[in-house]
């Protein structure tokens, strides 16, 4: 009997340690990291289509010779990097993979064509902005800062807020402890996941207000513009969200879409890259 007695508790110590050891290799729910924010940023700079309605087009189509002048004129300019063009089917093509629903109402020939890429430093932005939106045959630049979390996160895992004004939030409340509990074990367990960052409300609205101080620094830029779908929410609409570093683009799907029904869960994105 001893023997038995001495054999389960065996079993027990192993099972148990098996089940910390695994525990421990899963990844940890960590802050967001203390690191300065990102230095570069992203551009777009549209060229001007058939009956464009911007001034700066004044009805006329960009030509050959004003599209290659613009590409020479951007590949002259200092810490830019990662330059391409975009016809107008790429570009349907990249919204409607974004955006499914956008398919049966936005045409290939509403979409502009024109050139993207990176500034490596922010500082540039402004000089950036002002030496290409005049360049004949552009209808518009548009300059982004870089997110915090570029590089730090694939996915976002936002949270259901107190208020709970939209679905599948709406009338419920905020996300619950026990919720929270489910959503990070699912998270730990999924293939691919590197590390889990969780940002509280505190942190989430301070990065919304950075990246709109840091946009707003460009030409023409107003940060106080209240119909900018990118202006700060108030503070009791934030219940916190996780960031998702994956060790493979590949998983990102599946990750997605194994939280993004879970109670509690407001809504899951891709990290802006």
């Amino acid at each position: 009997m001893l023997r038995v007695f001495l054999a389960l508790a065996t079993m027990t110590v192993l099972l148990l340690s098996s089940s910390a050891a695994e525990a421990n290799r899963l990844p940890k729910i960590l802050p967001p990291p203390d690191v300065p924010w990102p230095e570069g940023g992203k551009f777009s700079v549209f060229l001007c289509g058939e009956n464009d309605a911007w001034d700066a087009c004044g009805d006329e189509e960009v030509t050959s010779e004003q599209r290659r002048a613009i590409e020479q004129r951007l590949r002259q300019i200092p810490r830019l990097v990662d330059l391409r063009y975009q016809d107008k089917v790429d570009a349907w093509m990249t919204l409607v993979e974004e955006s499914p629903e956008l398919r049966e109402v936005i045409e290939v020939t509403d979409m502009p064509d024109g050139f993207h890429g990176r500034l490596l430093r922010w500082s540039d932005a402004n000089a950036f902005d002002a030496a290409t939106r005049v360049l004949p045959g552009v209808s518009n630049t548009y300059v982004f800062p870089d997110f915090f979390w570029k590089g730090k996160a694939d996915i976002s895992v936002t949270l259901c807020d107190d208020n709970g004004e939209d679905e599948p939030c709406k009338g419920r409340g905020g996300v619950t402890a026990t919720e929270r509990a489910t959503i990070e074990a699912l998270l730990r367990k999924a293939k691919g996941v590197k590390r889990i960052y969780f940002a509280d409300r505190a942190h989430d609205i301070w990065v919304a207000r950075e990246f709109m101080v840091r946009w707003s620094q460009v030409t023409g830029r107003d940060s106080q513009n209240k119909d900018d779908d990118t202006e700060p929410r108030p503070l009791e609409k934030y219940s916190g969200t996780y960031r998702v570093k994956i060790d493979d683009p590949k998983h990102a799907t599946s990750i997605a879409d194994a939280v993004k029904d879970l109670p509690g869960v407001a809504q899951v994105d891709k990290e802006p890259g």
